[in-house]
């Protein structure tokens, strides 16, 4: 196991995740699509490009680890309410 290469890949998943956070906080300075439309769908395009990088690079740090990636939890606390409100 090289620790530079996992080092180096984990280094790469904390910027890009800070790269697609980046995007999403774009409307706090005001850069919403009624303003800048094609901006904000190029910058939607590559984060979607960037968010495929991420789990690339995720998947490749767990199998350098020997582990399996774990799936993704829910993030939206708004959206877990709702599913457990509805739950039988």
């Amino acid at each position: 196991m090289d620790d530079s290469k996992i080092t180096r890949l984990r280094r790469r998943y904390q910027g890009l995740s800070r790269v697609a956070a980046a995007i999403n906080d774009l409307y706090i300075y005001g850069v919403y699509p009624g303003n800048f439309p094609v901006l904000v769908q190029d910058l939607e395009n590559a984060k979607d490009k960037v968010k495929s990088v991420i789990a690339e690079t995720k998947q490749e740090i767990a199998s350098i680890e020997g582990k399996e990636p774990e799936e993704e939890m829910q993030t939206d606390p708004f959206r877990a309410f709702d599913m457990d409100k509805h739950r039988v």
